[in-house]
């Protein structure tokens, strides 16, 4: 026979829902005694309200819904009350930390700022009662800690599952990068297809504790690969940076990798690409960006001048108050130079006739703002 289900509306007859070994069975709040399935019908229900709690059924449903709660209460199963509401606890702590893990910032500020924050917040709104409600949430330095190392840990398994069933192989892209510490990073994207989609994750980032070289950055990939039971088979596509460690014949970290993996594909990264060809510019472009990074460093390297600069913008309206430095370390940021300072030539072109500068002719001049323009949509494509 089909298994009944069972109905809210029972709750009038003093019934409320329990598993039982995969089973849905009637259990009376009154007496908690459990019905077979097949009693699940009303007119069961209500002879055994009027056979066995005569002087309860005239009892309205919240009665019922009382008696219900406690029944609740006491379960030991997941249905118990507070078995839901420690699940909610725990819930909103994993919430709390993945918000923190988001915004980048130290683990310590869910205890020392989220909470309090939360506690003045429910303490002038809802009342001072319902403050201590928060302290059964756990949010200190160590829980939050490991509710992240717990979610970093559980993406990375869920990007590796995703890697080995993915049908047509994977693909990883290799670099390196160097914070302020001049500690090197490395960092391993992958790609891969999954739910017939492409799906593109972080799947190492590694510190180079000692040397940097092709050797070493094939080692701790090769190590995470064995760690994981990933195949050096299925790996489709490599593509690094220009540097000499990465792209060496006979010791580069591409040598390595077409060792163990002969049909791989080596692709240079479009971003180095870019970056490269951006140097190779025709004599009139290369003279124009030259001015260009001249009439930045005339404002940036001097106090004075940046202050009236932002001043100007001020006045105006401008989106932006300053301009941008170009370095050869950051890859294309001669595009974010030429695209700060054509949005801000105008008030550029005032200051500079303020001090009466052989830099406001270029800024008059039709041509050059020409090749600016022309420089501005070169570098904005290739970023």
């Amino acid at each position: 026979m089909p298994k009944r289900k069972y109905d809210p509306e029972y709750l009038k007859y003093g019934f409320i829902s329990i598993e039982h070994g995969g089973e849905v069975l009637p259990q009376c709040v009154v007496c908690m005694k459990t019905l077979p399935n097949a009693s699940m019908k009303p007119s069961l229900l209500q002879r055994h309200l009027d056979t066995n709690h005569g002087d309860k059924k005239c009892r309205d449903q919240s009665y019922f819904q009382r008696l219900a709660e406690n029944v609740k209460r006491q379960r030991l199963d997941k249905t118990s009350l507070c078995r839901q509401k420690g699940a909610e606890i725990i819930k909103a702590s994993y919430e709390v930390a993945l918000l923190v893990a988001k915004s980048m910032k130290a683990h310590t500020m869910a205890e020392s700022i989220i909470m309090t924050g939360a506690k003045i917040l429910v303490r002038r709104v809802i009342g001072e009662e319902f403050v201590s409600k928060l302290d059964s949430v756990p949010l200190s330095n160590n829980t939050v800690k490991r509710r992240i190392e717990e979610m970093s840990v559980d993406i990375a398994d869920q990007v590796i599952a995703g890697v080995k069933a993915s049908k047509f192989g994977f693909a990883i892209q290799v670099g390196e990068s160097t914070d302020v510490a001049n500690c090197c990073q490395l960092l391993v994207y992958i790609r891969f297809t999954q739910n017939n989609a492409v799906k593109t994750e972080l799947l190492l980032s590694q510190e180079l504790c000692s040397t940097t070289k092709g050797k070493d950055v094939f080692n701790v990939l090769d190590n995470f690969f064995k760690l994981n039971e990933l195949d050096w088979g299925k790996l489709i596509g490599c593509t690094t940076d220009g540097a000499p460690s990465m792209l060496g014949r006979k010791s580069g970290f591409q040598a390595h990798v077409k060792a163990v993996s002969p049909n791989v594909t080596s692709v240079h990264c479009f971003i180095h690409r870019f970056a490269l060809s951006a140097r190779v510019l025709p004599p009139n472009l290369l003279s124009c960006l030259d001015r260009i990074i001249k009439m930045v460093n005339f404002v940036k390297t001097s106090a004075l001048n940046s202050w009236l600069f932002k001043l100007i913008c001020e006045d105006l309206g401008s989106d932006h108050t300053c301009l941008l430095y170009h370095t050869e370390v950051r890859w294309l940021s001669r595009g974010n130079t030429t695209r700060r300072l054509f949005q801000l030539r105008d008030e550029l072109l005032v200051l500079l006739r303020e001090k009466d500068h052989d830099f406001r002719k270029d800024l008059e001049d039709e041509e050059f703002i020409i090749r600016l323009a022309y420089l501005t949509k070169l570098h904005c494509r290739r970023v």
